[in-house]
């Protein structure tokens, strides 16, 4: 049955409640910093938890307490235009969804996942899997959770795995196979496929591929003692983008440790290349990389300058060897898909509130508080045209503020099945 005439507020609600179904990882990240920022450009600074370092005896050793921190800006906008007329105000409000809002509604959905897929890929330094190989197993996602776990990510039903639909689709059937009748009825839900090895699953087809650089020579540390995020190397192809910002690097000899115990992991500590990297003609490069290396050594400046320790923020048992092997994960010049396996904290997303214009005919905004999700609809008279033409924004911003909660899962060529 028609509406009897449908009002602004009623259709930019309406595309609310179409983005918020619409969208799949927004709804697994973080998002009570919305109510810090006012308006487009904004940027506050997250101050990251402490942390000590226990000593050992019955003396007391204080620590000082070290501010670290990231940037956190509302830099992304979205919208689309759309010209009804009065008569299209009389149709059924799913008849006008579907002729008017979905296309949009989708697109800027789609843009938001995208943001919040590209900001935890691009920071994630630890990874599993194997490249070229599709991730479609309960071991693959099992040994990725005790990897996580090994690193102190927290097992607190938290973690979230948003996979491609090429592993969704293998994985489903030993889904199966594997468990009980809910999970199989949850994986007919829209993006969500149930818990496999304390993740909840969800599939996305807005995760980014990652090409890997030409990696070209025979690569190594050039200069023992090197810590912080700058690595100065040697032995690369000359002249050459040896390495693309995303590549996930390791060194011989560099392992990780347990945050909470300082203990080897077991495992080669992974980095990130935070930029492309181009050799010089004699194969030098030097490689920014996150996280920064510390040994324990690391020491800051605090607000009053004096030298403080970073001790309890090691995350290496060593600092390289002169000359230790640099291995670059993943075939050169060869693309892959990613999935994504995360704790609800390692990524941030704040979608705010856009500012009503004053001069707008028409300014009607829809706002979800505990969905985090905000839209402005706003109109126009065109003049030249004889008409009035409507637009829908939304306005937010993302970070990936913990990247070591969050994992890669290297997988198959896109093309492969």
């Amino acid at each position: 049955m028609a509406n009897n005439f449908l009002t602004d507020d009623i259709i930019v609600k309406d595309a609310l409640r179409l983005l918020k179904n619409e969208l799949v990882l927004a709804p697994l990240v973080y998002q009570d910093y919305k109510r810090r920022f006012n308006k487009k450009g904004d940027n506050i600074r997250l101050e990251l938890p402490y942390r000590t370092k226990a000593a050992d005896g019955p003396t007391l050793q204080v620590q000082p307490m070290v501010d670290l921190n990231t940037n956190l800006t509302i830099d992304r906008q979205k919208h689309f235009g759309i010209e009804f007329s009065q008569t299209d105000r009389t149709l059924s409000i799913q008849m006008f969804r579907e002729r008017y809002l979905r296309s949009g509604i989708v697109q800027i959905a789609n843009s938001i996942d995208r943001s919040i897929a590209v900001a935890i890929k691009t920071q994630s330094f630890w990874y599993a899997g194997v490249p070229g190989t599709v991730p479609g197993s309960y071991s693959a996602f099992s040994g990725a959770r005790a990897l996580q776990t090994k690193h102190a990510v927290p097992d607190d039903g938290m973690r979230r795995a948003v996979t491609n639909p090429i592993t969704c689709s293998v994985l489903s059937n030993e889904v199966k196979d594997l468990f009980n009748e809910k999970m199989v009825k949850d994986a007919y839900v829209k993006g969500y496929y149930g818990d496999v090895a304390g993740y909840s699953m969800h599939e996305s087809n807005n995760l980014p591929t990652h090409t890997v650089g030409d990696y070209g020579g025979t690569p190594l540390i050039n200069g023992a003692s090197q810590t912080g995020d700058s690595l100065v190397t040697d032995g690369w192809t000359a002249s050459t983008q040896v390495l693309n910002a995303g590549d996930i690097i390791r060194i011989a000899g560099v392992y990780g440790i347990n945050p909470q115990n300082y203990e080897n992991s077991g495992y080669l500590q992974s980095f990130v290349v935070q930029q492309d990297v181009v050799s010089d003609g004699a194969g030098n490069a030097t490689i920014v990389v996150g996280p920064a290396l510390n040994d324990g050594t690391l020491t800051t400046q605090n607000d009053n300058g004096q030298t403080v320790s970073l001790t309890a923020y090691q995350n290496v048992t060593n600092a390289p060897a002169d000359n230790a092997a640099i291995e670059v994960i993943g075939a050169a010049n060869t693309t892959y898909n990613q999935d994504l396996l995360f704790h609800r904290e390692a990524c941030a997303l704040a979608m705010i509130d856009i500012e009503e214009p004053e001069s707008a005919v028409v300014a009607e905004r829809a706002r979800d508080d505990q969905a985090g999700l905000s839209m402005l609809m706003t109109a126009g008279y065109d003049i030249n045209n004889f008409r009035q033409v409507y637009r829908i924004d939304a306005l937010w911003g993302v970070r990936c503020i913990y990247p070591e909660l969050s994992l890669r899962m290297w997988g198959s060529s896109p093309e492969t099945f």
